[in-house]
């Protein structure tokens, strides 16, 4: 990956690099999550996340429990929010949520991705230990400073925020959070090119990531 060049002289970015051994765990984080997604959304349906069955799913449960009702098609979209950042990585680019569910699913993958560097650490003959070292690798707490605009979407997990998804509500309007309620998740954020969903994502088919480019860099 190049160097960061926004043409700013303060920039406090500048320099940074997601290096391909981040990206390539990232990118298997991205894919296990959203086949996971994938299989539990058909498992699932319609039907509630309740209490009793939290420990039987591996990625809706993780979701803020406002989201624990949503529906079979509101789960199909949330698998393909986390295939969209696992097809970002696989063609070269930076893994830049568009909308509130892709924050949300680059957060999760953020923290299982660390989960596998044992696995390739174990496997002599893994192509991950084959690509380059950087003297920035695995810095998923940089990641989480630098690929995300804000994190308002993690006070959804806070019981003391609860309401602050309600775009009407006093607190979101005071800070301009704006709707964090499930059903808006997937709208576009305002200062970024919104997807093209016309197409299937290839992520499910194996793909492996490549070295990122700053061109969806903040």
């Amino acid at each position: 990956m190049t160097e960061h060049d926004c043409g700013g002289e303060e920039c406090e970015d500048c320099g940074w690099q997601l290096p391909p051994r981040t990206a390539d765990l990232l990118h298997t984080a991205l894919t296990v999550l959203a086949g996971q997604a994938y299989d539990e959304a058909e498992a699932l349906g319609d039907r509630l996340v309740t209490a009793e069955e939290k420990g039987d799913w591996e990625l809706f449960a993780r979701l803020p429990k406002l989201a624990h009702g949503c529906d079979l098609q509101w789960r199909r979209r949330m698998a393909r929010a986390l295939d969209d950042l696992a097809d970002d990585l696989e063609h070269g680019h930076w893994p830049e949520p568009t909308c509130t569910a892709e924050e949300l699913a680059l957060h999760l993958a953020l923290g299982e991705a660390p989960s596998y560097l044992d696995d390739v650490d174990d496997n002599e003959g893994s192509p991950h230990r084959k690509l380059p070292v950087h003297e920035d690798d695995y810095d998923f707490d940089a990641c989480k400073d630098l690929l995300f605009q804000d994190s308002d979407v993690l006070m959804l997990y806070s019981p003391r925020f609860d309401g602050i998804e309600d775009p009407d509500g006093d607190v979101n309007r005071h800070f301009g959070i704006g709707d964090l309620r499930p059903a808006a998740w997937f709208e576009p954020f305002d200062n970024v090119e919104a997807r093209d969903l016309a197409g299937p994502c290839s992520t499910r088919a194996g793909g492996a990531a490549r070295v990122p480019s700053p061109e969806g860099s903040r």
